[in-house]
């Protein structure tokens, strides 16, 4: 199925928060949270689009490259930062899109591979460390969202011991569920709600990711996370229970019947699942 009607629509829509491409009138590219250019151009690539098919699509990359720090980070407005959560969302956008191959996408990556914690995962230095053990763990959310953007690239040896270990930072965090990071990342009743366009820490876009991961895929722990994913299932979709509100009515999360976009995720989350017994 296509979605280009809805990919237009969203496109039309890319001066609606004062700036180009969805950004703020300041340069913000990561507010209005839900509905802003990191997260919109991530929801068109969900949608199948990409910057190759699309002039408009390869506008916005070449307008997200003006945010790029020399040393491949990637900041969210014109004044310099360098949070592992914001280039690791773009990066996975870059993917969908279907520009991981630039220079510009293999500096991001190194750089963000370069960021790894001792734990396994990745986190933002929003916090400093030494405020509690939980604190200074990695952030769930962003090690999610690494983990994301690394499935478009082809890995290295060293590379794949690093995102193995990010693996098994998530699978622990199944276990132990307690809010972790700066940010406070826990599995709760919010987590085990679905919500799409995939943005966010969230069960659905947690199984999607790991079930593309060999050892995840073989481990009980993700075993788990699916059984309680599929309770949300129905007639070969996936309802979409807690959608962020700037996305609310759409074609991501209608107001009656269920999603296309997560139906087609969630029937390639069963596949590999049939296909790894």
């Amino acid at each position: 199925m296509s979605w280009e009607p809805e990919i237009d629509a969203l496109i039309a829509r890319q001066h609606e928060n004062g700036g180009p491409f969805w950004s703020r009138a300041d340069g913000n590219i990561l507010a209005p949270a839900g509905f802003c250019t990191i997260e919109v151009l991530h929801a068109i690539g969900q949608l199948g689009g990409t910057a190759r098919s699309n002039t408009d699509l390869g506008d916005a990359i070449a307008f997200l490259e003006t945010y790029q720090n020399d040393d491949g980070s990637f900041s969210y407005t014109k004044k310099k930062s360098r949070l592992p959560c914001v280039t690791a969302n773009i990066l996975s956008a870059y993917g969908r899109l279907g520009v991981s191959r630039s220079q510009h996408a293999e500096l991001a990556y190194a750089w963000l591979l370069s960021q790894q914690a001792a734990d396994g995962g990745w986190r933002c230095a929003t916090v400093k460390l030494g405020k509690s053990p939980e604190t200074d763990a990695s952030n769930p959310g962003t090690t999610l969202y690494t983990l994301d953007a690394c499935l478009f690239r082809k890995k290295s040896k060293q590379d794949t011991e690093k995102i193995e270990r990010g693996v098994n930072f998530l699978l622990d965090h199944w276990d132990s569920r307690k809010p972790l990071g700066p940010c406070t990342f826990g599995i709760g009743s919010r987590f085990l709600k679905t919500e799409f366009p995939f943005r966010r820490y969230n069960l659905f876009y947690y199984v999607f990711v790991l079930s593309q991961y060999e050892s995840a895929l073989r481990d009980h722990r993700l075993k788990e996370a699916f059984e309680t994913l599929k309770l949300q299932a129905e007639n070969g979709g996936l309802r979409v229970t807690a959608p962020h509100r700037a996305w609310k009515g759409s074609v991501f999360a209608p107001d009656t019947g269920l999603s296309g976009p997560a139906a087609r995720y969630w029937r390639g989350i069963i596949k590999r699942f049939e296909a790894a017994g």
